[in-house]
């Protein structure tokens, strides 16, 4: 007796599938295989969103059609394309025509939960749509975020420009699902004003954030996180390759945030800034990743910077 493909457990052949559409740039090769394969392969594709152009995501939000599935993640990978400004007007429509088909499934929200929503493009300073950005971003509600940059690792670019990092920041205090937050290629404001208040607003189910390739990064702002804000569900903060001003300064080390903490709690008394101490030792960790041929804030031996 032969085994068919009609023969395997349905989890195993839609790992097969996912595994196809996630990483093949024709998926209606898979999906021609079989009826079975194509049903599965609709499913997961409408499921789990992933456009790789701005032509897409625009076909998208003015086609796209109901095929009576939960969406649970969002991918929006430009990598290798010039990211238009108006790829924030198509991912609102696009997340807005998703919330309509929840509403149909008898799911009316006013924010699409998500497991995931992932982003690798560039953002630009001079783009006037920062403000529809913002009114994209705000129709999630993701659990897991990832924004990062689109060009390899070991080039350090920018790809989160300062006044989209400063909305981005805001929009992670109106996610009530979200626990996991990865950012890198992102550059901060240079304003000193604000060099003390918290990077991120309250977020109480926040468990990890990761910070990579980041400059103008304030030691005052990571340390505010663990001074003001309470974040009691917070498991671990990763500064990787975090600068404090551009690439050619220093890297940012876990004293710099203790030094700018104890400046936050001068005026509490030593058992409080003792207790905020001793977090950002056992959840704060500042990394090296990559290092620079020549120049720079060269590191020998250990990773962690301390």
């Amino acid at each position: 007796m032969h085994a068919t493909l009609d023969d395997l457990p349905p989890e195993i052949l839609l790992l097969i599938i996912a595994h196809t559409l996630s990483s093949g740039s024709a998926p209606s090769n898979i999906l021609c295989v079989s009826h079975q394969f194509r049903n599965a392969g609709v499913e997961w594709l409408y499921r789990n969103l992933c456009f790789r152009s701005s032509e897409q995501l625009r076909l998208f939000a003015q086609e796209g059609r109901n095929v009576g599935v939960v969406l649970r993640s969002v991918t929006v990978d430009l990598t290798g394309n010039f990211a238009r400004s108006d790829v924030w007007e198509h991912l609102r429509e696009a997340l807005r025509r998703c919330r309509n088909h929840n509403e149909k499934l008898g799911l009316g929200q006013k924010q699409i939960p998500l497991e995931a929503l992932c982003l690798r493009l560039h953002s630009y300073s001079q783009d006037t749509s920062h403000h529809v950005f913002e009114e994209a971003l705000s129709v999630a509600n993701p659990r897991v975020f990832r924004w990062t940059g689109p060009d390899p690792d070991h080039h350090f670019s920018t790809a989160i420009v300062a006044p989209v990092a400063s909305r981005l920041c805001r929009i992670f205090g109106i996610w009530s699902n979200i626990q996991d937050i990865t950012v890198t290629n992102i550059t901060f404001s240079v304003n000193s004003d604000n060099s003390m208040m918290p990077l991120l607003p309250e977020i109480p189910g926040l468990r990890t954030l990761y910070v990579g390739q980041a400059t103008f990064l304030s030691a005052g702002s990571v340390a505010a996180i663990f001074c003001v804000n309470r974040m009691a569900s917070l498991e671990r903060v990763r500064l990787v390759d975090a600068y404090c001003e551009s690439i050619w300064g220093s890297r940012i080390r876990r004293s710099d945030i203790e030094k700018a903490a104890q400046i936050i709690m001068f005026t509490e008394d030593v058992v409080q800034y003792e207790g905020v101490l001793s977090r950002i030792r056992k959840l704060l960790t500042c990394e090296k990743k990559t290092e620079r041929i020549i120049g720079g804030d060269r590191v020998e031996g250990s990773i962690f910077l301390v």
